[in-house]
């Protein structure tokens, strides 16, 4: 059976409304869990490609920086080893720190106004952003700065695919079986290596495509060899079209999946458990999940009240509530009081969330871990061709002199290093997420690469003067496994799990922002900080610098691994079965009885 028909668009919201009318709030609170624990593997798997559609586009706009800076740096300075630093350094810090904004941006958003008003705006913040950077021009007799042009779209596009982080995970978590909740958060992160790797794959096509225009024989055509200064003008122009073909095809993906997110329902937890409105929450699940029956009171289970995930008071539900409880089969209908959510109340009530300690210190230990990954993940992973040359060709590094045959090795080499690692390690974590647990692979992870970034620190030097440095390639692509296969993939996903529907979103967003933050800072310190003699990038001996770099972000790495193992949760009970969102944020708040002001009261959906 085809996908596609197996869910529906979300069209009409009050559809099948009537048909819950006359039952409790408990009834529709169980049969709305219910319908999405028993989802079937077409229903929850076109939320994991909806989700994952746009977190491929993420990706893929991130690491393309990789495949386009060096054609750049040919056309605008004929420089074949990147362009200057401080153009280089700024494009990629104008991509991470809007995206930094962004995820916070987005997670508060979201958690204030509802996941699907922002679902889909950030995508399209990142296709007008993605024309932009591709249609820039440095305009007639060089009239304007082509360079920062670039450098104020990326911004802005970072700022569209940082939205996607807080609510790709959360909405993908809260439309999730409990069973198989981390392999679909995994499968949906998975998307970022795959985007990885396609941005190595579109570029190497694209050369391909364009191998008649780049001369790349320079035994014939001299223009074209890059030890010369550039002067063919047709070279220019293919190099020129390649990299804006590159660029601009990250809008496709996002163009895909614009539609689909605009059109999902909201997530039937934040309409139930923040809005305060279980009516709709059935109606919406009951119609995306192509249910048109009532809810049938006379097999209704006597049921417990719902968590109070989004700490609301009691006076926010009505005196009936208990009394519905232990008479289920009562068809009175209850009445629901869902006061307006505005960013001052939310932000109040969020602040005394966050000061209890339980609350904090999970959040504190999430955004911190993030913090530690990013610094050595993102700050090497947007490494220069000339760090890849390095590694992959070691004292026998010899740059090809056709234009065609630099850029062909650049993505091959970039791929194979890096992408083939990052996509064995998220298979292996999606196979085994549910398994072995969250903490246990994130543990698993900071260690080993702990003592990878180790061993690779230490011997970088020796390994990259051999001829044939294969020791050093294996060892970078056990590193970006083991990256992807622990805290890369889980720091994704345990923010989308750990907190109540109510903050969600915005804590999400801030752990994210914390990684952004590592990973502003560790190209700032790779970039510019001096290692001492022969440590520069550019100096005669570049395989030093990497090596020191590595030795100091190890201590990161160990950092992780410390506070994972004390302050990070099991999601786990003790019969080592997968608890539900609601039983997390209970565990969370259990030892937080009040969250509110001196007279006990607590806020509902922000307000007081």
């Amino acid at each position: 059976m085809s996908l596609l028909p197996s869910v529906r668009l979300h069209l009409n919201p009050w559809r099948n409304y009537e048909n819950f009318q006359h039952h409790t709030l408990a009834q529709r609170h169980e049969y709305m869990i219910g319908r999405l624990e028993n989802a079937k593997r077409r229903e929850w798997m076109w939320v994991v490609i909806v989700a994952g559609i746009g977190f491929f586009t993420d990706a893929y706009a991130i690491f393309s920086v990789n495949m386009v800076n060096p054609m750049i740096g040919i056309v605008y300075y004929n420089d074949r080893n990147n362009l200057p630093k401080s153009y280089g350094v700024a494009m990629s810090i104008a991509t991470l720190g809007g995206a930094l904004v962004g995820q916070v941006v987005f997670g508060i958003a979201a958690d204030i106004w509802g996941r699907r008003k922002m679902y889909g705006l950030e995508l399209v913040v990142l296709i007008f952003t993605t024309l932009g950077v591709a249609f820039a021009s440095q305009g007639a007799e060089k009239s304007m700065n082509i360079m920062g042009l670039l450098i104020f779209w990326r911004f802005f596009m970072g700022f569209g695919l940082g939205g996607d982080y807080p609510l790709s995970a959360v909405i993908c978590a809260e439309f999730a079986p409990t069973r198989i909740r981390g392999r679909m958060l995994a499968a949906v992160f998975f998307c970022q290596s795959l985007g990885q790797l396609a941005a190595n794959l579109v570029a190497l096509i694209a050369v391909a495509g364009f191998h008649h225009r780049l001369k790349a024989d320079a035994s014939n055509n001299h223009l074209c060899d890059l030890g010369d200064p550039l002067k063919d003008s047709d070279c220019i122009r293919g190099i020129d079209s390649m990299w804006r073909l590159i660029i601009g095809l990250g809008a496709v993906p996002a163009f895909i999946a614009l539609w689909f997110r605009l059109t999902i329902i909201e997530s039937p937890r934040y309409t139930a458990e923040v809005t305060q409105n279980s009516l709709q929450a059935a109606a919406d699940v009951s119609y995306f999940f192509k249910s048109d029956e009532a809810l049938p009171v006379p097999q209704m289970r006597q049921v417990r009240e719902p968590v109070d995930t989004d700490l609301s008071p009691a006076t926010s539900r009505p005196d009936s509530f208990q009394t519905s409880v232990n008479t289920s089969h009562s068809s009175a209908p209850e009445v629901e009081i869902a006061g307006p959510v505005n960013l001052g109340t939310f932000w109040r009530a969020f602040k005394l969330f966050a000061s209890k300690p339980k609350p904090f210190r999970i959040l504190f230990a999430t955004c911190f871990c993030w913090f530690c990954l990013d610094l050595p993940f993102y700050g090497l992973g947007l490494i220069s061709p000339k760090v890849i040359n390095k590694i992959w060709d070691g004292r026998s590094d010899t740059e090809p002199p056709g234009v065609a045959d630099f850029l062909f090795q650049n993505s091959y080499k970039s791929m194979v290093v890096v992408s083939i690692g990052a996509v064995v390690g998220n298979l292996l974590a999606i196979f085994t997420i549910d398994r072995l647990g969250r903490r246990n692979i994130q543990l698993n992870g900071f260690f080993w690469l702990f003592i990878l970034n180790i061993v690779i620190g230490a011997t970088f030097r020796p390994l990259a003067l051999t001829d044939h440095p294969n020791a050093l390639i294996v060892l970078y692509i056990l590193s970006q496994i083991f990256f992807n296969f622990g805290p890369n993939t889980t720091t994704y996903i345990m923010p989308a799990e750990l907190f109540p529907t109510r903050f969600r979103c915005t804590c999400h967003g801030l752990a994210a922002a914390s990684g952004k933050l590592g990973s502003v800072i560790a190209q700032c310190f790779i970039s510019f900080v001096d290692f001492g003699k022969g440590s520069s990038d550019k100096s005669a001996e570049p395989e030093n610098w990497l090596g020191y770099a590595l030795l100091c972000l190890s201590a990161f790495m160990l950092l992780g691994l410390l506070i994972t193992y004390f302050f990070i949760p099991d999601v786990k009970d003790e019969n080592r079965k997968i608890k539900s969102l609601e039983r997390l944020a209970e565990d969370l708040l259990s030892d937080t009885p009040e969250v509110g002001d001196a007279d006990g009261r607590v806020f509902a959906n922000g307000n007081a």
